[in-house]
């Protein structure tokens, strides 16, 4: 063994890195996972199969090449693997970019730094998940909102003032997007747009905040600056000490694309990501009780307080997550009836603005249904109340994907002030 290996299987072995996309998959008739990077760190997709996949399982950052040989063998069932072949397959790993090192942390950090010196944010997915071209980007969201213009809804003669529609990829999400967005057709365009997604990619921190402008094919618009940094200063510590997360997120950046098309590029947008509140469900009754959370939240409704309908607030999510892709040793197909339920009980608590419900469902469940937007629809919630608005369901929809044998909900929803909605007439809504 040579000394670089030698040293290695005496102490801690690299652990896997946190940022990447594990995807559950069938090939030649064999278990494995599918590997993607989406900083682009790594080569590629890398595809993890037989010894590799229960190495994987092991990996920690705690345990040394020995102690990985021995876990390894006693899951095996005392079928001897040479250490040799334990290295080796570490050091495949590592060469492909999975496990953390030192060249990583280096690639990672000139990323983040020359994605801060930027003005402005770009289009990370035009091109790939939309085309990339104007027109064709502008008759793509056409097709989308007109599939929505046969649908018959009642909608409470006040105009709306929020939006939650899904984050999906465009097709998979076309019926919800058209008729979340159909809401805000014929509209007269607003001032501002706070605009809340899901931050896949934050790690501990509760917020991602960017002064950046935002463009995208069908134009660039301009971020309200003083109020981020207001928010900013709300957040302190609990926000990111960097704007890195906004670079590959979808979940703001499809959003924008509807409200362009809507309404031009000339409001004024604050992008506001919300990370993981799941470490704070066991001791909350809901997001305003976390301290430094309750900050932005207060700024939040003062902003509301102080427009008025001259500001709109969006919030780009998606609800449960079901199957082997996200942790299930069930198929979606299983669990499919007890998420419905679960899903209506999140999406009532949405309807009637009911911050308290909403957390204690995901809470009692103790998120086995990896409510993604969950973070960003209880901040939501928040600001909703404080402003007096109810909501109206406009869809709802479970959208299996077949070849993980998993599926994602998702939801589209108006709110209104709460006297344009009391009657039963006006709570509309259909999904499947």
């Amino acid at each position: 063994m040579s000394d670089a290996k030698s040293v290695q299987a005496a102490s801690g072995v690299p652990r896997l890195r946190t940022d990447l996309e594990y995807v559950p998959v069938t090939h030649r008739g064999r278990r494995g996972l599918l590997i993607r990077d989406p900083l682009e760190l790594s080569p590629g997709p890398i595809l993890v199969q037989g010894l590799g996949l229960t190495l994987l399982s092991l990996i920690d950052g705690r345990r040394s090449l020995s102690d990985l040989q021995v876990a390894l063998v006693r899951l095996g069932n005392g079928v001897f693997v040479p250490a040799e072949e334990v290295a080796g397959l570490v050091s495949e790993l590592e060469e492909a970019g999975i496990l953390e090192s030192p060249r990583i942390e280096e690639k990672r950090r000139r990323l983040i730094e020359d994605y801060s010196g930027l003005k402005v944010r770009p289009a990370c997915l035009a091109g790939r998940a939309y085309p990339g071209d104007r027109r064709e980007l502008e008759e793509h969201i056409d097709g989308i909102l007109e599939s929505g213009e046969d649908v018959p809804r009642r909608e409470p003669p006040s105009m709306a003032r929020a939006l939650v529609a899904p984050h999906i990829d465009l097709d998979s999400g076309r019926r919800a997007y058209a008729r979340a967005y159909g809401a805000l057709r014929g509209l007269p365009a607003p001032r501002r747009v706070l605009l809340l997604g899901t931050g896949h990619a934050l790690g501990s921190e509760f917020f991602s905040l960017t002064e950046k402008d935002f463009e995208s094919p069908l134009g660039r618009v301009s971020t309200d600056r003083e109020r981020v940094r207001s928010l900013r200063d709300a957040a302190g510590p609990a926000a990111a000490r960097d704007d890195f997360g906004h670079r590959a997120e979808h979940s703001l950046e499809f959003q924008l694309l509807f409200l362009q098309r809507l309404f031009g590029s000339e409001f004024l947008l604050t992008p506001l990501l919300c990370g993981s509140f799941q470490d704070e469900l066991p001791r909350r009754r809901r997001a305003a009780e976390i301290p430094a959370v309750g900050n932005v939240l207060n700024v939040l409704s003062g902003f509301l307080e102080q427009d008025g309908p001259g500001t709109l607030v969006v919030a780009g999510v998606d609800l449960s997550h079901i199957g082997p892709k996200f942790g299930h040793e069930l198929p979606s197909a299983a669990l499919e009836a007890e998420t419905r339920r679960h899903d209506r009980i999140l999406i009532d608590s949405l309807r009637r603005v009911d911050p308290e419900a909403f957390w204690e469902e995901v809470r009692s469940s103790g998120d086995r249904h990896n409510v993604c937007g969950f973070s960003t629809l209880a901040c939501l919630l928040e600001v909703l109340s404080a402003a007096g608005l109810r909501g109206n369901l406009l869809d709802y929809n479970l959208r299996p994907e077949p070849a993980t044998r998993s599926a994602v909900s998702f939801a589209s929803l108006a709110f209104y002030p709460a006297e344009s909605i009391e009657s039963p007439a006006a709570e509309g809504g259909r999904g499947t």
